[in-house]
C-alpha cells in the first residue's frame, strides 16, 4: 500500500526501474524499410554495387544513365533493395538522384533474416499490392526465380542493352 502510494505522488522505491518518457518518440516512427507512400505504377527494385557502378567503387558514374530511363518512364517509382540501405538513410539515397526524380525514390526494402534478395522485394511487393515491378541487380543467385530479374555484371554495371531489357521486363506482365 505504502509503494502504491509513494509511486502515486512521483517517488520510486529504491532499486525501482526508472522510466522517462522523455526518451520516447513524440510519434510512431515508421519501420525503416517502409514505403513513404503507395507506388503510383510500375516499380523498379534498384541494386546500386555492380549497377550504378563497377563492383563496390562507390563513383555511382551510371545513375545518369538510369536517370535517362526514368525520365522516359515517368510512371516508374524505385524502391532500393541495395545492401546501400543498412548503411544510409533514405534521404541521403535519394539525394543521390537529380531532383525532379527524389520523390520517386519512394523506400527500401526491408532487411530479413536468412532470405534471399527477391524473398525481401516480395515482402514489400505483397504489402503493397504491387503488380508491376522488375529488380536490376548484379547479385543472381539471390533470385531464385528469375523472371523479373535484368542482371547486370558486377565489374560493368548496367548498360544500354540492360535498360532495354528493363523495359521488357517491366512490361512483360503488364
Amino acid at each position: 500500500m505504502m509503494s502504491a502510494l509513494l509511486r502515486f505522488i512521483g517517488i520510486r522505491p529504491a532499486g525501482a526501474p526508472t522510466f522517462a518518457r522523455e526518451s520516447l518518440p513524440a510519434t510512431p516512427r515508421a519501420p525503416r524499410w517502409a514505403l513513404e507512400r503507395a507506388p503510383r505504377g510500375p516499380v523498379l527494385m534498384l541494386d546500386i554495387d555492380g549497377v550504378l557502378h563497377p563492383g563496390q567503387s562507390g563513383t555511382l558514374i551510371y545513375l545518369p544513365l538510369l536517370e535517362t530511363w526514368l525520365r522516359a518512364h515517368p510512371d516508374v517509382d524505385v524502391v532500393i533493395s541495395s545492401n546501400w540501405r543498412e548503411t544510409h538513410a533514405l534521404d541521403e539515397l535519394r539525394n543521390f538522384f537529380s531532383i525532379e526524380l527524389r520523390e520517386r525514390v519512394i523506400g527500401c526494402t526491408p532487411v530479413l533474416p536468412n532470405s534471399t534478395r527477391l524473398d525481401e522485394i516480395l515482402f514489400v511487393v505483397r504489402e503493397y499490392g504491387i503488380t508491376q515491378w522488375a529488380a536490376l541487380d548484379d547479385r543472381v543467385q539471390e533470385f531464385p526465380d528469375t523472371r523479373r530479374l535484368v542482371a547486370t555484371e558486377y565489374l560493368d554495371g548496367i548498360t544500354g542493352d540492360s535498360l532495354l531489357q528493363l523495359t521488357r521486363v517491366m512490361w512483360a506482365n503488364a
